[in-house]
């Protein structure tokens, strides 16, 4: 039984760490990490990220330091930037199985790994280049840290959960640490807990500090205003929407939000509400059905505190998934097991039943051309493409001809798990049910990222920075209009820096203030000024050409090059 988490990781790495570098970067977000990674180890400044030689702020350097590593050793390229987020993943399931094994058994640690990665929402992510996995990776260990020391195995679990909790904060954001410290201070208020003294040792709340404040006070020192920047402008004023530096994203309403978090954890999330209910039910008579209030508190906490928020972004609700996992797991191990007050087996077949069922459907017909996608779905699950419709635009795609094979498996995938669900259901075999749904599920994935290659290629810069490649000279200069995170992969193909027009809403919006940065943003009054200049200038745009800069510049004075991936590349006519 002790051998589930490792069985759980050998599944998950089969499915999260083959074919990393199958598929070009997608930007945003993944060529703007890397390179912020490439110019790190560049200029070898280890404390303030970089990215076109200009300050970055957003994001702490964890996963730019791990990155740097696997650059070292296999070069810039997707697959070496991808396998942190996937290897987080893999240690998220064996995690979470461990964790599942302390509070429910063999079966439920078993289940629970499986779980949390067999969606579309873990995987997905478990698969880009964003400091989201290793961010929740950082959680679940908290958790599973307190989850040893509440039951009495020793202190260590607390260093484990204050160590994850500095690292948390190293990762992604100070709400790293404050998060499962609210969720565990709520738990205490529930259960009673005192004396309180013990859970809050001086050494552990000076190991937190020791691993984050070092480096946010040396970005300070070095870059006077980062801390107003990042705990005022980014959290405080970004929470009430009046940030003095707001980048392009644009938040989900609360009910985008939940029906995003719903898709990204189905099928599983349609038990949720009746898991989540369980694990409150008193009495909680002993050490075991504590700890499932408080595993029941952590995704509550979490969702509903973006729910509440007046800025969400899709993926802010993956942390809630390792609990979530745990939480349905326990549930069909129950009704698995009989036990008094589980719920029936038809009542956690039938839902799943219906979603593959009509999943087959779906896929089945839009493979022969009979369901168009509805317009606007990948304007609630994807924030380019969100951000794109809100300028007016649509995101580049593949057609649809070229998802047919994809579509016609996942045909074949969800309709057979139908069929082994209806007989589970019908015998009221839940044990069928359960690993049927589970194997559908963890089937489907590598299918999925087929599906997110081919879209992937779709919104790729490769076209237009192949053209620019073939044509630049020494002392050409290279800009690009709107967000210079929107086309992050550009860079890892330059040897200069790019020249940035209308691009302050943005993740460098802070960093533009610094003097080095300034001469680097330009508006469109400047470009129309410096375009029809002498030397050569290429311009790359994500803009479409009714609503681009290069409207404003001289007639006769552009040249369009190159386009594909939703980017084109225009010249100065050279004189």
């Amino acid at each position: 039984m002790r051998g589930i988490p490792l069985g759980v990781a050998v599944v998950a790495a089969a499915l999260y760490l083959v074919r990393l570098g199958h598929a070009p970067f997608v930007d945003p977000p993944e060529g703007l990490h890397a390179e912020i990674t490439r110019e790190m180890v560049q200029l070898g400044d280890w404390i303030t990220p970089h990215v076109n030689g200009v300050r970055y702020f957003d994001k702490p350097p964890v996963l730019y330091w791990l990155m740097a590593a696997s650059f070292t050793v296999a070069g810039v390229g997707e697959a070496a930037a991808r396998v942190w987020s996937a290897l987080a993943a893999v240690a998220i399931a064996a995690v979470t199985a461990r964790l599942g094994f302390i509070l429910g058994g063999g079966r439920v640690a078993l289940l629970a790994g499986l779980i949390v990665i067999a969606n579309l929402g873990m995987y997905l992510y478990g698969r880009l280049v964003k400091p989201d996995m290793v961010f929740i990776l950082c959680i679940v260990l908290a958790y599973a840290g307190f989850a040893v020391a509440y039951k009495g195995a020793g202190r260590w679990g607390l260093v484990v959960f204050y160590a994850s909790l500095g690292a948390a904060t190293m990762t992604k954001d100070v709400l790293g640490a404050l998060g499962p410290l609210a969720v565990v201070a709520l738990f205490f208020l529930l259960t009673r807990e005192r004396p309180l003294a013990p859970w809050a040792p001086w050494w552990g709340v000076l190991l937190l500090l020791a691993l984050a404040v070092p480096w946010y006070a040396a970005v300070e020192v070095l870059n006077r205003g980062f801390l107003w920047y990042t705990l005022i402008d980014n959290h405080v004023l970004n929470f009430v929407r009046h940030r003095l530096f707001p980048d392009e994203d644009v938040p989900l309403g609360t009910l985008q939000f939940l029906g995003v978090t719903l898709l990204a954890f189905l099928p599983w999330s349609l038990a949720t509400p009746w898991a989540v209910a369980r694990a409150l039910r008193r009495p909680w008579e002993d050490v075991t059905a504590r700890l499932w209030v408080l595993i029941a508190l952590w995704p509550i906490v979490v969702i509903g505190f973006f729910a509440l928020s007046p800025f969400k972004l899709p993926h802010y609700g993956l942390p809630a998934l390792p609990a979530l996992a745990l939480l349905v797991a326990r549930l069909w191990d129950e009704s698995i097991d009989a036990a008094p007050g589980s719920l029936r087996p038809r009542a956690l077949i039938v839902p799943i039943l219906i979603v593959y069922g009509l999943a087959a459907l779906a896929c089945g017909l839009a493979a022969v051309d009979r369901l168009p996608i509805p317009a606007g779905v990948l304007d609630n699950v994807d924030l380019a493409t969100r951000n794109l419709a809100a300028r007016g635009q649509a995101s580049p795609s593949a057609p649809l001809e070229m998802y047919v094979p994809m579509l016609r498996t996942c045909t074949m995938i969800f309709g057979g798990g139908a069929l082994v669900l209806a007989w589970a259901a019908w015998r009221r075999r839940p044990a069928l049910g359960a690993w049927a749904a589970v194997a559908v599920a963890l089937a489907f994935l590598p299918t999925a990222g087929d599906g997110m290659a081919l879209f992937a290629r779709g919104r790729s810069t490769q076209t237009v920075t192949q053209a620019l490649v073939l044509r630049l000279e020494p002392g050409d200069q290279v800009l690009h209009e709107g967000p210079l995170e929107n086309s992050g992969s550009l860079l890892l193909a330059l040897d200069r820096p790019v020249t940035v027009v209308n691009g302050l809403q943005s993740n460098l919006a802070f960093g533009a203030t610094f003097p080095e940065a300034r001469d680097r943003f330009w508006d469109g009054a400047r470009l129309a000024q410096e375009w029809p200049k002498p030397g050569r200038r290429f311009l790359v745009t994500g803009v479409v050409p009714e609503r681009s800069v290069v409207r404003t510049l001289p007639a006769g004075s552009v040249r369009l090059i190159a386009e594909g991936g939703g980017r084109w590349l225009y010249a100065n006519v050279e004189k």
